[in-house]
């Protein structure tokens, strides 16, 4: 039955369905969402709402077979409303088949609950799950009620087509189309689909962000591009590793390149924008120079307004050239310590701190506009003297060359150590324990009260609490030093540095409460709630240091119309064949939900 001025559902053959790190984050009284508990290394809350780009790819590959494909970003959705029903959004979304990533771990809980949310409201559809983490434990994952399949591999295009394609005919006899585990793990149709050249190939059409706004300082409008999958590097603590690949897809080559034509193309699908849109060109490191500088020639006959280059090496004088005539181009570079045992250690360790110091001012010469060297915690061999040692190093780096010139920055490495890593699979050898090996083991931990609890491990030389107290001194230092060297606005450092104090402070207060009696009092529950409320309603990263806006980054829901969402806000009046659910606690009453 169509009511009246009703909003209208959605369909399609494919949905894809980001979920929050946390399901029901926004109940959550019993846990903190701490600043630095997702190391602030990028422009995300701790509700992680980022999807893996791959996702573009699957919707352009299934349209050119007539297929239907909507990505729906419930979690940025959560977060950009927080009275949304999700149960009632479900109502409204119709499709044979709904697709979750597990790509990164910290989705383990939340995607596992929204396919669950997902079974309820629709029963006979079949939920899929994809992602190199899905990949790692698709056996367990399989096992998962709300799991009916699990897609393996780096490149899912086939397989994903071939599926959708059969439960679009209203079959179930999935045994021809590779890669696929189902059945509670007894069905296995064979690992083989490992395309060994043209990663993903398809499009990745940017046009959708074009009218995208990006007339305010604090508006994000940022892209990425995914040239490759796989990586020829081997840094230990990676789920996307040489090691790793090989360990988790089964293969040789470890590097798949996608075909540059297709990415000559994506950069030009955002015409006249470009102009007002920057670019993380993620794992160009791994970019041979000639491929690199055809992206170069790319994006400067875009006219993007700047790019950002991670590299593992001290790039050479032509290609610095390349990059400062293209386009305003930033580095980032990631020794991981200013130590040099403890950088190779760490699968790093290309070129000394003198070497980069001799390099930096070749490279602002060639134009280069900045260059940000990031610091990690975490690492073999590094104790809590060690971290601080990078810290003052990196002090001495603000002094030489006047902060912002060579930016460096700090972050632990949380909440997981990568499964599939060389220093996941053997722990012993490189000085871990490992906490949490299951997919179920990493589900519980991210609901753990403390952060530090969350962490999948410790070193031989830092245990979980100690990497949380030198973390927040080591990042607390750093920001002091910002402030007093003018890199920072002295009232941005001391609201980070009040932030910093807070979250320690209640850290302390919850610990002490939980070792007393197990539990957490009402009143700390309040407080709680309060501070995550306040650290979720806006994003920011240690680059920057500025509390910005939730919406408007390329990664958030562009699907859902507003008239849908207004009418599935908690207190909305439930229209005809929706679930009804209103509330969290099915009561309707919206001061129940978070915020």
């Amino acid at each position: 039955m169509t009511v009246p001025g009703a909003p209208p559902d959605l369909t399609a053959d494919l949905f894809l369905l980001h979920a929050p790190s946390v399901y029901d984050f926004r109940e959550r009284d019993d846990m903190l969402f701490a600043y630095l508990s997702d190391s602030e290394s990028v422009n995300v809350t701790s509700v992680y709402e980022m999807y893996p780009i791959g996702w573009f790819s699957i919707k352009q590959r299934l349209a050119e077979y007539g297929m239907d494909v909507k990505i729906v970003n419930v979690a940025s959705l959560m977060l950009q409303h927080p009275r949304i029903d999700v149960p009632r959004l479900l109502s409204h979304l119709h499709a044979p088949v709904y697709g979750f990533d597990i790509h990164w771990m910290p989705h383990c809980h939340g995607a596992v609950e929204l396919a669950a949310e997902v079974k309820k409201v629709h029963p006979d559809a079949l939920t899929i799950f994809g992602g190199i983490s899905a990949t790692y434990y698709a056996e367990e994952l399989a096992r998962h009620p709300a799991a009916d399949i699990v897609v393996q591999g780096y490149d899912t295009l086939e397989p994903v087509a071939a599926l959708v394609a059969t439960a679009r005919r209203g079959s179930r006899d999935f045994a021809s189309i590779p890669n696929l585990v189902y059945d509670s793990g007894r069905g296995r149709t064979g690992f083989t689909h490992k395309p060994a050249e043209n990663y993903n190939h398809a499009v990745n059409d940017w046009s959708y962000y074009q009218a995208a706004p990006a007339d305010t300082p604090l508006a994000s409008k940022l892209i990425m591009t995914l040239p490759n999958t796989g990586c020829v590097h081997d840094c230990g603590w990676c789920g996307g590793s040489r090691f790793a690949y090989r360990n988790i897809m089964g293969v040789d080559k470890t590097l798949v390149q996608k075909d540059n034509d297709l990415v000559v193309q994506e950069l030009a699908s955002m015409g006249e924008a470009a102009r007002h849109t920057s670019i993380y060109a993620l794992q160009c490191y791994s970019e041979n120079k000639s491929r690199l500088h055809r992206y170069l020639d790319a994006v400067k006959e875009a006219g993007y307004k700047s790019v950002s280059f991670e590299q593992f090496v001290l790039t050479s004088e032509d290609t610095l050239r390349k990059m400062g005539e293209s386009t305003d181009a930033y580095i980032m570079l990631s020794p991981e310590s200013h130590d040099m045992r403890i950088s190779k250690a760490a699968g790093r360790g290309t070129y000394t701190m003198e070497q980069m110091e001799r390099w930096i001012p070749k490279a602002l010469d060639a134009g280069i506009k900045g260059i940000m060297i990031w610091f990690f915690i975490g690492m073999p061999f590094q104790d809590r003297q060690s971290v601080l040692e990078s810290t003052a190093y990196a002090e001495h780096l603000i002094r030489k060359f006047n902060g912002w010139a060579a930016l460096p920055l700090i972050c632990p490495m949380v909440p997981f150590l990568d499964p599939g890593s060389r220093f996941f699979e053997e722990p012993e050898k490189h000085g871990y324990r490992i906490y949490h090996r299951t997919l179920e083991e990493h589900r519980r931990a991210m609901v753990d009260p403390l952060w530090h609890r969350r962490l999948n491990y410790e070193t031989r030389w830092l245990s979980r609490r100690e990497l949380q107290d030198v973390s927040y001194e080591a990042v607390g230092r750093l920001v002091e030093v910002k402030g007093e060297y003018g890199v920072l606005p002295s009232m941005y450092a001391e609201a980070i540095l009040e932030t910093i104090a807070e979250t320690r402070a209640l850290l302390g207060e919850m610990e002490r409460a939980l070792a007393l009696d197990a539990r957490l009092p009402a009143s700390l529950r309040d407080t709680i709630r309060a501070y995550n409320r306040r650290i979720l309603a806006h994003s920011s990263d240690q680059i920057v240091g500025l509390e910005r806006p939730v919406g408007g980054r390329w990664f958030d829901d562009f699907t859902v119309p507003q008239d849908l969402i207004d009418a599935v806000q908690a207190g909305a009046p439930a229209e005809v064949g929706a679930t009804g659910h209103l509330g969290p606690s099915g009561t309707g009453d919206p001061t129940t939900r978070w915020w």
